[in-house]
């Protein structure tokens, strides 16, 4: 017998969380949390949610997560009525990194092996480390893979395979099985610069003649929504060209660090502009991460690239939190003649964060450098660097916001948008939307379905499940916490 349980992901875009049982194997696709996690009980700007020491008293309390017995960690199960044992979980495969497929790793036990790309996992590691309090998974028995390993699970073979998101690192799955193989897509899309990868993987379904295909379908829009239709990679780039291009002043972007596509598209329109691509330690770390594993496509020359100091209370310019991530890749370019203070305000010529302005060399820039010629660089900005523009001053500038339209559309995230759109109107700096997504369109999704011929498409991360009964012929729709044997 084998079925399917849907913890997650179903009529819901987000918090991936399915479990496949096979013949005594028990393992789960994805282990994420969802967008809307606690809403209606948490607010996360008035300090009220869930503490460590909570464990998951507030979560079986609220639903927030299913109440399975030996799944989660003894730590997570103390105050709760949920008795630990030893669990009895196979395996867990992620498919990438975004947090609605991996956030909810922390609280499972920690002796269940986790199967995720070595990308994956460079990455997880690295935003551990840059955001201590947010990007933590939690201590587990990880077994990295490469496209194309063959990772046997009690009778069952899992094969994944490269595809294309907005973050490098991300997998299909093909789970070879007697009675019939399982395609699991993941997210995925056809419209960027690796579109090839996603290709492969599409090839290699159709292939395996699936009994049963867990589609993706992101971007299916609901009854009367507009398609959206499907920007391209390229067909960024060339906004973004468009608007650098134009803009007299400074131009700031926006978009997510770990989106090497989008990095990609906006550092070549810069150096097509004959501009320097301006960056902060914490995304050069990342992107040192990702180019000494071979994650994505990050440029061989930093010749282009700036790294952008801000002012600290010491009097020098750097961030201390996060010096000892980021010593390893800034030390040789600036050699040793810079210094810090330690707590007593004391210089130190120790190896360091603290900077003089002489200190900082001719690709490390501040404020004033960017204030004195704006028209020669291209600022990497986020939400959280705003407070940056009362020392910039911008005149004439652009900010370009290359990122998921999730994090600024709709009623939830109104404060923030009213907080960016202030922000701009105050300085006059005139606001873009150059951003093609990281998962395929419904066109696309409807091609893909129609190829590989799964003989039981099952919709997953989507809102529309009922539109792919056009495009197969036995489709299941089904609801969160449904299982359903086959």
């Amino acid at each position: 017998m084998t079925s399917l349980t849907f913890y997650g992901g179903a009529r819901e875009i987000g918090g991936n969380k399915f479990l496949l049982e096979d013949n005594g194997a028990k393992a789960y696709l994805d282990f994420g949390e969802p967008f809307d996690f606690g809403e209606g009980y948490f607010l996360e700007e008035q300090y009220l949610k869930p503490r460590d020491a909570d464990g998951l008293a507030p979560h079986f309390e609220l639903g927030l997560v299913p109440k399975v017995k030996k799944l989660y960690s003894g730590d997570m199960l103390r105050h709760t009525d949920l008795p630990y044992e030893k669990p009895d979980v196979d395996a867990v495969f992620i498919s990438h990194h975004h947090s609605d497929h991996t956030g909810e790793l922390k609280i499972l036990d920690e002796s269940i092996p986790v199967h995720m790309g070595h990308g994956t996992h460079a990455i997880m590691d690295a935003y551990a480390k840059l955001y201590p309090g947010f990007g933590r998974y939690g201590e587990h028995d990880v077994r990295e893979f490469k496209s194309g390993a063959r990772i046997d699970v009690k009778g069952l073979t899992f094969r994944p395979i490269h595809v294309e998101h907005s973050t490098p690192g991300a997998y299909g799955y093909i789970i070879e099985r007697d009675g019939g193989n399982i395609v699991f897509t993941g997210d995925l899309r056809m419209h960027g610069q690796a579109a090839h990868m996603t290709e492969e993987f599409v090839k290699e379904a159709k292939k395996s003649s699936p009994a049963v295909m867990l589609c993706e379908g992101t971007r299916i829009p609901v009854e009367g929504e507009p398609d959206e239709g499907n920007l391209t990679e390229e067909g960024v780039k060339k906004r973004v060209s468009a608007v650098i291009d134009d803009s007299k002043g400074l131009v700031f972007a926006h978009f997510a660090m770990s989106n090497v596509d989008r990095f990609r598209s906006i550092w070549e329109a810069c150096c097509d502009s004959g501009r320097k691509l301006v960056i902060d330690p914490r995304y050069a770390y990342l992107l040192d991460v990702m180019k000494r594993e071979g994650i994505g496509w990050i440029p061989d020359t930093r010749a282009d690239l700036c790294l952008y100091y801000r002012m600290n209370s010491k009097g020098g310019w750097g961030e201390q939190p996060y010096e000892s991530v980021w010593r390893d890749y800034y030390a040789a370019p600036l050699g040793d003649d810079w210094f810090r203070f330690d707590k007593n305000g004391k210089k130190s010529r120790k190896p360091g964060m603290w900077r003089s302005e002489s200190d900082l060399g001719e690709n490390n820039v501040t404020f004033k450098d960017l204030k004195e010629k704006p028209g020669e660089y291209v600022l990497f900005i986020n939400f959280s660097r705003l407070v940056e523009l009362c020392h910039l001053k911008p005149e004439k500038a652009d900010y370009i916001y290359s990122s998921s339209e999730h994090f600024l559309e709709g009623e939830e995230n109104l404060k923030m948008r009213t907080t960016m759109m202030n922000w701009l109107g105050h300085f006059d700096v005139e606001f873009h939307k150059a951003h093609c997504s990281g998962h395929a369109s419904a066109g696309d999704i409807e091609k893909m379905v129609k190829r590989v011929k799964a003989d039981v498409v099952v919709p997953i991360h989507t809102l529309n499940p009922e539109r792919f009964r056009d495009w197969a012929g036995d489709v299941r729709v089904v609801e969160k916490d449904e299982k359903i044997g086959f």
